[in-house]
Order: C-alpha cells, then structure tokens, then sequence
C-alpha cells in the first residue's frame, strides 16, 4: 500500500506541476498582452507649444485690450487640436476677444475680429514661422516651436 500511495501522490504532484505550469503560462501572456495592449499603447497625444502674435500694423489705436501696442505675443500649450485656429484660440482666452465664423463647406473658421479690430474692410492675415500660410488657421497644423503671426493686413483695402 505504501507503493500505491507513493505513486498517487507521485502523480498528482507531476499533475500539479504541469496544470500550475500551463496556468503560468497563461498568466504570463495575458499579463504581456495587458501590457502592451492596454499600457504602451495609449493612444498618441499630439500637444505643442507655440507662439501666437498680434500684430496691429496701425489698428493698435482701435483694440479694446491691447490698446496702443503695436504687437503683442502669447505663449500658449495646445493639446490634441494643434491647429493654428485653436492655438489662436487659447491665446485669446483672458487676452483678447475673438470673433470667428465656421464655413462648414471650407471645414474652418474665418477670423472676423481680433481684440476690437475687424477684418473689415482689410483683413488679418495668417503668418506661419515667418511665411504667409498657404491654408486656413483651421488647416495649419503646428508643431512645437512654430510660430503664428494675425497681422492686420491693408494691402488690399
């Protein structure tokens, strides 16, 4: 009897073994997938921080909060959205008033007044790291350390 209980309980260690083996197993690429899946693939966040500037060109006389200042820059953070329009957007926020108008046919936003002065008859122009842009703020995607410039804009007014 003591041989047939040895090997019982021979058997149902090596048994043990391998279901806690397979269990570890188990364990081990649910954990990894978790891992990857869940922790190292979180969707990516875009942020970048930019610098938008005012430039009044001879309007500042006009502006409600930047009165008599020519040019005025702001440092702002934008995350996910880093458009020039939502970048102009926080600059604005405690700065300045803004006036827009979404075209849904354009997918963007016109810039109708900046801080009192309004692109009318003139216009604000769009200036992307020194360049006039060639799309629409709502179009311009930044990355970090670029730079925007709103210059009213007379050429043809």
């Amino acid at each position: 009897m003591n041989e047939n209980l040895m090997q019982i309980v021979a058997g149902l260690v090596v048994v043990n073994l391998v279901a806690w083996g397979g269990f570890m197993a188990l364990q081990d690429d649910d954990t990894k997938e978790y891992i990857d899946r869940v922790i190292y693939q979180q969707p990516d966040v875009d942020i970048a921080n930019v610098t938008v500037t005012i430039d009044y060109n001879g309007m500042e006389a006009n502006a409600t909060a930047n009165a008599n200042i020519t040019t005025v820059s702001y440092n702002v953070t934008v995350i996910d959205d880093t458009s020039a329009f939502n970048a102009t957007v926080e600059a604005s926020k405690g700065n300045f008033g803004l006036k827009f108008t979404w075209y849904s046919s354009f997918n963007g936003a016109f810039i109708d007044e900046i801080d009192g002065v309004p692109g009318s008859p003139c216009y604000w122009e769009l200036i992307y790291n020194g360049n006039s842009s060639q799309v629409g703020a709502s179009s311009l995607i930044l990355q970090e350390n670029d730079s925007i410039t709103w210059k009213y804009n007379t050429d043809w007014c």
